[in-house]
């Protein structure tokens, strides 16, 4: 790289940090995700969360959904949820309740928001970002309602202002939301089967693999395999699988 475009980088990279206080942070319990993290998702900031194919995005939704169980165990008031009406629900379905419940997610803490225009969506993701003493908050975008600079810009600031967490769950085709204090790719990755003391084994936890694309403070990107404790309602990483590679391999037809 030329010496002149890396002394450009690290001058931009000392403004951004210069008399940066450091933010607080909501551990998910997976340890290695948080440390990757400087300490877990942002109080104060928006972290970004896009699906790694379109077959990902229930999975994302998923992901998110389960962080923001752990955010209302650790955290006082009420989770709002803003969904996109463009997002397409007839292919994901909406928010189930029963499924809420079982990632320990009260119905009677949730405020859903379904904003009818992008315009809307934006304003509601902003005023909800300024608003002292929520949780959380959810922003569901679909691939017509990402921000420009500048709004986006607002939408941080005010989450600054208000120590709030933001989970903004992208769509495939979403651009990017450029002052994200993190980005997240995440994929659905095969659960452990587990034995019911039937025939067949009954499925385990839900299970991730996501892809830390970039981060503020500057941590390497690296991948994580996360499954979700619906006991504690939180994240952790399982133990490594064991090496398989001297079972028997069996062939068909």
């Amino acid at each position: 790289m030329r010496p002149d475009l890396t002394a450009l980088r690290d001058q931009i990279r000392a403004i951004e940090t210069q008399d940066r206080p450091t933010l607080a942070c909501l551990p998910t319990g997976a340890l290695g995700l948080d440390q990757a993290l400087g300490g877990g998702l942002a109080l104060g900031g928006v972290t970004e969360l896009v699906p790694a194919a379109f077959m990902d995005e229930a999975a994302n939704l998923h992901f998110a959904l389960a962080c923001l169980a752990g955010a209302l165990k650790q955290r006082p008031g009420d989770l709002v949820v803003i969904e996109d009406a463009s997002r397409g629900h007839n292919s994901w379905g909406r928010l189930y309740g029963p499924g809420l419940q079982k990632l320990g997610l009260c119905a009677g803490r949730i405020l859903i928001v379904r904003a009818p225009d992008v315009k809307s969506f934006h304003a509601c993701l902003e005023d909800a970002a300024r608003t002292i003493g929520l949780a959380g908050i959810l922003a569901m975008a679909g691939p017509k309602a990402g921000f420009g600079l500048a709004g986006a810009r607002r939408v941080q600031l005010a989450a600054e202002q208000a120590h709030s967490l933001v989970l903004l769950v992208q769509g495939l085709r979403t651009p990017a939301f450029a002052p994200a204090r993190a980005r997240l790719v995440v994929a659905s990755r095969p659960c452990r089967p587990v034995a019911l003391g039937t025939a067949l084994p009954g499925l385990g936890p839900p299970a991730w693999r996501l892809q830390l694309e970039r981060t503020r403070h500057g941590a390497r990107p690296q991948s994580f395999d996360l499954e979700y404790d619906d006991a504690t309602h939180s994240l952790y990483q399982p133990a490594t699988l064991a090496d398989r590679s001297s079972e028997p391999h069996y062939r068909f037809g």
